[in-house]
């Protein structure tokens, strides 16, 4: 019987050891010997916005001149065209809170990229313009249904100390539309009866289908789901936990709000209409256009992670500042000038901070309002964001008609820049975690 107790004292004391070791395990996700699954869920989230916005908003910067041209749409109509694709993204920055809580971030998203699809499909059977823009509407849905809840499951799996870096590799996923576009796009014929921008729409619709199925077969909207704590160090002062936003912080909500409208407004007049630029005004080919284009992709898979990284470590506010010098600087090249060289100096600067500004948008949500009101934040953020959005190209169209390029609108562009820059200093400095 003595041995019998010695033996089942041996085995409760193994199996308080493994009990140790697993808590051990779930508490330290610094452990480089086995992957944490946070950055499972972020490479995943970037394969999404590689569709979400990648394909489904900035290939049709590539696509638009073949289509202007096959249409008869002149630059009030291009600029419509990219308008009626915000408001379907605005669409969905409303329904978010509502459907987000519900269904949660693997749901929402894999219903998003499908919707993508469908409509996809739609405008590669179709040259109504009419039907064209009904059809990207529900394109900015899908992608606005992919983009927030992408950005805002980061604040549940990373600890602010490593959010910013995981929202850069999450941004990397658009660069990645962004290259295939440009290389694709020129080389693409007609086929059967569609016109070669209907068979872009087609390929990607396809592509949207792959990822999503991939997305409902990895993406996981808690920690919680894979028994895991978030990834990075915890914070050594308390967390704001509150699933809703305070009075308190409505100020500095429009104060972000305001920084993230002016960026949406210039930085896609710029992804809009540049491709146009390089091939009137430049008299650049497509096909060289489109490898320009492509560069921009390349440099921008890094611009979210290098900001974020940079964020992490000198704050959001002076992360923000630094990208606001660079994108301004990237608008006024094309808009004073007309020579090459400010072209190539102004696609090398806009590709590495394209993504910079979402990125620590999104991080800014998580750190000032907390991570269970990280998703409000980021939805009214980035409402205004759409807004900006939705109004630039229709106002860079416009007054391209009235001047005859987009010189005007790149250096309003430029000064509005600078604009933002002021703002992000006067923001308060964000406490230590």
């Amino acid at each position: 019987m003595a041995d019998g107790m010695i033996q089942q004292d041996n085995q409760d004391q193994d199996q308080d050891q493994d009990q140790d070791q697993e808590n051990q395990d779930s508490t330290a996700p610094l452990k480089l010997d086995k992957l944490h699954y946070a950055w499972i869920v972020a490479a995943t989230g970037s394969v999404a916005m590689f569709c979400g916005l990648g394909l489904g908003r900035f290939a049709f910067g590539m696509l638009l001149p073949s289509m202007s041209s096959s249409l008869g749409l002149n630059y009030t109509q291009s600029g419509i065209l990219g308008f009626t694709n915000l408001i379907g993204y605005l669409v969905a920055v409303l329904l978010s809170p509502f459907i987000l809580p519900r269904f949660g971030t693997r749901a929402t998203a894999t219903g998003s990229l499908f919707l993508i699809a469908v409509s996809m499909l739609g405008m590669a059977f179709t040259t109504s313009f009419p039907i064209l823009c009904a059809l990207y509407v529900l394109t900015g849905i899908g992608s606005g249904g992919v983009v927030l809840p992408m950005m805002s499951v980061m604040s549940h799996w990373f600890f602010p100390s490593h959010r910013g870096l995981a929202l850069g590799l999450v941004m990397a996923g658009p660069g990645f539309g962004i290259i295939l576009s440009g290389f694709v796009v020129p080389k693409l014929l007609p086929f059967s009866n569609l016109l070669s921008w209907q068979t872009g729409w087609l390929i990607f619709a396809v592509i949207n289908i792959v990822v999503a199925c991939l997305t409902f077969t990895l993406i996981r909207n808690h920690p919680d789901d894979v028994s895991q704590n978030p990834f990075g160090r915890a914070p050594t002062l308390p967390v704001k936990n509150k699933k809703k936003l305070e009075r308190s912080n409505i100020k500095l909500l429009v104060h972000l709000g305001i920084i993230f409208a002016i960026y949406g407004a210039t930085y896609m007049v710029y992804v809009t209409f540049i491709v146009t630029s390089m091939v009137g005004s430049y008299q650049l080919s497509e096909a060289t256009a489109g490898g320009i284009w492509a560069w921009i992709g390349l440099l921008s898979i890094f611009s979210g992670m290098l900001f974020g990284w940079i964020s992490d470590h000198i704050g959001r506010r002076l992360g923000l500042a630094l990208a606001f010098v660079f994108l301004a600087i990237a608008y006024l090249l094309v808009g004073l000038t007309d020579w090459h060289s400010g072209l190539y100096l102004s696609i090398i600067l806009f590709g590495l901070v394209v993504w910079s500004i979402p990125v620590i948008m999104a991080a800014s949500a998580g750190d000032y309002f907390g991570p269970a009101a990280a998703a409000s934040a980021l939805a009214a953020l980035t409402f205004a964001f759409s807004g900006g959005q939705a109004l630039g190209p229709v106002a860079a169209g416009y007054l391209a008609e009235v001047t005859g390029d987009f010189s005007i609108s790149y250096m309003v562009s430029g000064i509005a820049a600078f604009v933002a820059l002021g703002l992000s200093l006067l923001l308060r400095p964000q406490k230590s975690a």
